[in-house]
């Protein structure tokens, strides 16, 4: 079954993310939101400037991830 959320009431979703420990997809899930719909309604409000929303929620290009440079490595038998 499809829940329908007002912009009110993604605004107030999106800004618990920022108290939320897990990643988007569990946060998702904990919320029975899909992800894609999560991306989507938060690009939305990014793209209409509303200062209530978390510096952490408007800053979609930081990353958890680390670049890793990989070296030769000898295989020994």
């Amino acid at each position: 079954m499809k829940t329908y959320r007002t912009a009110s009431q993604w605004l107030a979703l999106l800004q618990q993310r920022s108290n939320f420990e897990g990643t988007n997809i569990e946060f998702c899930q904990h919320h029975n939101v899909a992800i894609t719909t999560y991306y989507k309604q938060r690009a939305l409000l990014v793209k209409q400037s509303n200062p209530n929303l978390p510096q952490q929620t408007l800053n979609a290009t930081s990353s958890r991830f680390i670049q890793l440079k990989q070296t030769n490595t000898e295989v020994c038998r």
